[in-house]
């Protein structure tokens, strides 16, 4: 493993899960995405809190159901701020999970996308705008 690999994987909190009897995606979900997912939480919120005044997407007064569902809106319609979440979470693959997302991409990429909102519509209390 290279040093960045090693610097990488060395700053993820961990999740304990097994694993033993799980496929390929769902380790690489496991072990890669849920920890990188875990790291960039603050990063991800304030992503989503700029965007949101940037485009004056008002979600204060909405339920917790209208906030999902326009969180849901962002990621299907807005293809740039979709690409910059996956870049935040992309970037802190190492060389080997690079070649395993490349090898699987499309069901790697809805996992990220689909636990992000998960992640982000658990946490609606701190959505600002």
């Amino acid at each position: 493993m290279n040093n960045r690999s090693q610097l990488l994987k060395g700053i993820r909190p961990t999740i304990e899960i097994d694993n033993s009897k799980s496929t390929d995606l769902e380790v690489f979900q496991s072990v890669s995405l849920r920890p990188i997912l875990k790291l960039q939480n603050e990063v991800i919120l304030s992503l989503i809190n700029n965007f949101l005044a940037e485009h004056k997407v008002v979600v204060k007064n909405l339920t917790p159901n209208k906030k999902i569902e326009r969180l849901h809106d962002i990621f299907k319609n807005n293809i740039q701020q979709k690409q910059l979440m996956l870049g935040v979470v992309i970037g802190h693959f190492t060389n080997d999970e690079i070649v395993f997302y490349n090898a699987n991409k499309k069901e790697t990429t809805k996992r990220i996308i689909t636990m992000l909102l998960e992640r982000v519509c658990s946490q609606l209390e701190l959505l600002e705008f």
